[in-house]
């Protein structure tokens, strides 16, 4: 997703210097158009990110907590 929101970024630079060249106002809605489109797909993207961190993958407080519940500590 990360690809396709560059490329976006890439074509509403390309609408934008259309826009500013021929004065025409439907570059400048395409550039709009274009820019709205690859700002949904980066929010898409951070949710899926986050959506995978916090469902599948445990970090070193949850393997701590596993510890703590099996009684594996020795300092008790």
């Amino acid at each position: 997703m990360l690809v396709a929101a560059l490329g976006l970024t890439i074509l509403g630079f390309a609408f934008l210097v259309s826009a500013v060249a021929t004065g025409q106002i439907g570059w400048a809605w395409a550039c709009i158009a274009v820019g709205a489109l690859g700002l949904l797909l980066l929010v898409m993207d951070l949710i899926r990110g986050r959506a995978s961190r916090d469902g599948s993958g445990q970090g070193p407080s949850g393997v701590a907590g596993e510890a703590e519940e099996a009684g594996t500590h020795t300092d008790r």
